[in-house]
């Protein structure tokens, strides 16, 4: 018995060993297959936020894209995770990674042979889970027979007791052995995986492309090499050595059957092409996963991911549908709340905002911490682009107390500025003050300082917004608000006075941006502080750069009328007639057409051209009467004075006085003349209208007595004896000359026979009679005194009066005159033989007289 014991027994044990052989699978790997790595990517779809552009209109009050949320942000990576298999599913080809023992005897290998059954107890062993006791079995075996061909089997065996039974390091170098020595072959590719996983797990992730790849090469199972595939992609990925990974995803991806790697690899792909910007590329990639997905979850993901690209692409109605799908889909996980926020940017940036806050309010309760700072800020933003900016600071000021930590907290700490700044809320200065101690970037503070500027210019605070304007200059702004900074501080520096640096400020927006939108507007700012200042030949230049540079502009017409007042101002009389008469050319509506056209007249006025200077003038007074009536009326008075035009210069005296009579003394030189005029022409009314003007109007002593006897005369003749009594009087008074005296007595004796006042007209031609012994002054007294007996009834008297003017005074028109009146005298006295001595006498001395009378003749 003892000695057939140790026999029986080995054969006991190589009979075991070769029955439990078959119940042995290969090597379990010692740790499931990785959880797939989280690798971070950083290359999102739109990764910053459109700078707005303003125009005029401001930088501040253009809609603003809404900033994405954390967990909406358009980061290109993916972990890949939801793609990936399942739990179950790893398993399963964990556990189908390598059968480990022969499929029985094989056919010619000796069952006594003391390799096999030494390799037979060591299997039986392992079978059972007997790890302890088949470790050392298996180090017998590869001890004693070294080149047996198990020898691979046996090692990974070993390997994997030593890793079952907690000790990594050994199990860790003896799949290192076993790869080293054996170099190829089914146990290697599991060893390598076994290694590769572990690497993994420790993040040693070169370590594990490696070893991944030695297990894709080695293994037979097309579930094994793919799964090996596309973590060796994955390792590669989260070295940065993506073209590699990318051709490893795509590999995995082109096998259809049997990969549950395949959406998982595709997504990646996906993800790479729009890391490297391909955007059309990846939105064909993930609309294409989002058709045939497995996972609802992947789906919802690809077709969210090609939505955000449509919108980048221009496409937005395919946009709109894919975040339409999206949300149908009503997948777990987030990215239906993803695509609701990105339904809402699309339709934002259309400008739909009654739709956006709509989907709000049917979504608010569903809405997660993930994509509801996202969601605020873009329904506060709506409302702030709807003018509801009331409602929009209820919303910003909601984010900011929920989510202060969030980018979009940030964002609307300075959204809601843009609000109190269209709400001209008076607290905007302080509120942007509190918003730049917060430490915002750079281009935020300077927005906000642009805001504050605008504050204080709305304040009339004008030194502090010119100081802010003016740093704002070298700050962030996009060089058109740079620009638009230059223009902001000329302005605020001229409403304080401060001429010289608001002309530096206009000259550094004219320097630094000649082409600038409103360069021409700034030259013509410039240009007029220098007209102010009196730098006339600065002015004269940048009018001239204006003209010549700008088209029919206000600023082109408004250099034309500046250019000639200062030409004016400089006497430069031609040049200043020449730049008006381009003004009423190019601008014939021009608001200065009036300006020109008065000094046009106005010049030729100065260089006495009076009949160029009527029309000009003329249609000044017509485009605006307010500034240029008086004006224009004296000057055209004195042209037709100049011209000998009476009724044009009565009818321009009439309406001059007619719309303020009170100004009588401006033309009080151009009635005298009209006076003069009229009665020259026998045109009594009219003289004694003009004289009138003067004679009631000012004092007497302001004009020349010869008025108050002309006016006196004239009104003799209207028979408007009781005014021209006064009228003869006031010339007396004024009167020292006799031979002017004797003028003025004859006037008042005719018009006090007019009042019959005979005692009172006989007295005053006597007067005369005395100033003037002899000549016709002396003729008309006695012509007077005649007239006087006549009017009396003592008709012989008369005709004795008339008698000793034809005796006394020889003229060719008195004496005939007085021979006349003799004659009729003598015929209303009876006295006919006389009578017709004096008619004979008459026709004798002056046969070619024209009797007056009928009975003359």
């Amino acid at each position: 018995m003892k000695i057939r014991f140790p026999i029986v027994c080995a054969i006991f044990m190589s009979t075991l060993a070769t029955s439990l052989a078959q119940e042995v699978r290969r090597a379990i790997p010692a740790t499931p297959t990785p959880n797939p790595f989280n690798a971070p990517r950083a290359l999102p779809v739109n990764p910053a936020t459109p700078q707005p552009t303003l125009s005029q209109q401001s930088i501040l009050n253009q809609k603003i894209p809404t900033q994405s949320s954390a967990e909406s942000k358009r980061d290109s990576a993916s972990s890949g995770s939801a793609a990936e298999p399942d739990e179950n599913t790893k398993s399963r080809v964990a556990n189908d990674e390598i059968r480990l023992a022969p499929s029985g005897n094989p056919e010619g290998e000796n069952a006594t042979d003391p390799a096999k059954a030494q390799l037979a107890i060591a299997d039986g062993l392992y079978v059972r889970k007997l790890y302890d006791l088949a470790a050392p079995e298996y180090e017998k075996y590869l001890g004693q027979y070294p080149g047996d061909s198990s020898r691979p089997s046996a090692m990974y065996r070993l390997a994997d007791c030593y890793s079952r039974l907690g000790q990594d390091a050994p199990a860790i170098n003896t799949y290192r052995m076993l790869i080293s020595e054996i170099g190829a072959g089914e146990f290697v590719g599991s060893a390598a995986f076994r290694l590769a996983s572990r690497a993994f797990d420790q993040k040693e992730f070169p370590t594990a492309a490696s070893l991944y790849a030695k297990a894709y090469e080695n293994a037979k199972s097309p579930e094994i090499k793919i799964t090996a595939r596309y973590y060796q992609g994955k390792c590669l990925e989260l070295t940065n050595k993506k073209n590699d990974a990318k051709a490893a995803y795509e590999e995995v991806a082109r096998t259809r059957e049997n990969n549950p790697y395949r959406d998982a690899a595709r997504l990646s792909v996906a993800y790479f092409a729009l890391e490297t910007n391909q955007k059309e590329q990846a939105f064909n990639l993930f609309e294409n996963l989002a058709s045939d997905a497995v996972k609802p979850v992947v789906k919802a993901e690809a077709m969210t991911r090609a939505g955000i690209l449509a919108e980048d692409l221009k496409k937005r109605d395919r946009a709109e549908q894919l975040f339409k799908s999206t949300i149908a889909l009503n997948a777990e996980g987030k990215w239906k709340q993803i695509a609701q926020l990105e339904l809402m940017r699309l339709e934002y940036d259309s400008d739909k905002f009654s739709q956006i806050l709509d989907s709000y309010a049917k979504n608010l309760n569903a809405l997660g911490d993930d994509t509801k700072p996202g969601v605020l800020l873009i329904v506060a933003n709506s409302y702030r682009e709807m003018g509801k900016h009331q409602k929009a600071l209820e919303i910003y000021n909601q984010l900011i107390r929920q989510y202060s930590a969030t980018p979009e907290a940030i964002d609307a700490r300075y959204q809601r500025l843009l609000s109190l700044d269209q709400l001209r809320d008076p607290s905007l200065v302080k509120e942007v003050d509190t918003y730049l101690a917060t430490g915002p970037a750079r281009d935020r503070t300077d927005k906000a300082k642009l805001l504050k500027a605008q504050a204080l210019v709305q304040q009339n605070d004008f030194a502090l917004a010119a100081k802010l304007y003016l740093e704002l200059v070298n700050s962030s702004l996009p060089d058109a608000y740079k620009a638009d900074c230059y223009y902001a501080a000329g302005y605020a520096l001229s409403q304080i006075q401060d001429k010289e640096r608001s002309i530096q400020a206009f000259s550094g927006l004219i320097d630094h941006f000649p082409n600038y939108k409103n360069v021409s507007k700034a030259l013509l700012k410039r240009a007029l502080l220098y007209q102010e200042t009196k730098n006339y030949s600065a002015a004269l230049k940048d009018f001239s750069t204006i003209i010549q540079s700008n088209g029919n502009s206000e600023e082109r017409e408004t250099a034309l009328l500046q250019k000639a007042l200062t030409l004016g101002q400089q006497g430069e009389y031609a040049g200043m007639n020449d730049t008006f008469q381009q003004l009423l050319k190019e601008f014939p509506n021009s608001s200065g057409a009036a300006q020109a056209s008065y000094w046009i007249g106005w010049t030729a006025f100065d260089q006495k051209r009076y009949a160029d200077a009527i029309a000009p003038l003329i249609d000044a007074r017509k485009r605006n009467p307010t500034e240029y009536d008086e004006k224009v009326s004296l000057r055209l008075i004195y042209c037709y004075q100049t011209l000998n035009r009476s009724s044009d210069a009565a009818r321009e005296v009439d309406n001059f006085l007619k719309n303020d009579p009170k100004r009588i003394s401006l033309v009080a030189d151009a009635c005298r003349w009209l006076g003069g005029i009229f009665y020259d022409a026998k045109q009594y009314d009219g003289a004694a209208k003009y004289l009138s003007l003067i004679a009631k109007n000012l004092d007497k002593t302001a004009f020349d007595k010869v008025v108050w006897l002309t006016l006196a005369i004239s009104e003799n003749q209207l028979q408007v004896f009781s005014e021209a009594i006064p009228a003869a009087k006031t010339y007396l008074e004024q009167a020292t000359d006799p031979a002017d005296r004797a003028r003025g007595f004859i006037a008042l004796s005719l018009a006090q026979l007019g009042a019959k006042q005979f005692d009172d007209a006989t007295k005053a031609a006597e007067q005369a009679l005395n100033l003037q012994p002899e000549g016709r002054l002396n003729a008309e007294a006695r012509m007077g005194i005649g007239e006087i007996e006549f009017a009396r009834g003592n008709y012989e008297n008369a005709a004795k009066s008339y008698l000793s003017v034809a005796v006394l005074y020889e003229d060719p028109e008195v004496t005939p005159r007085a021979l006349e009146k003799a004659y009729h005298a003598f015929q209303q006295a009876g006295n006919q033989d006389q009578a017709s001595k004096t008619l004979s006498e008459l026709k004798s001395r002056f046969p070619n007289y024209q009797a007056k009378s009928p009975a003359a003749g």
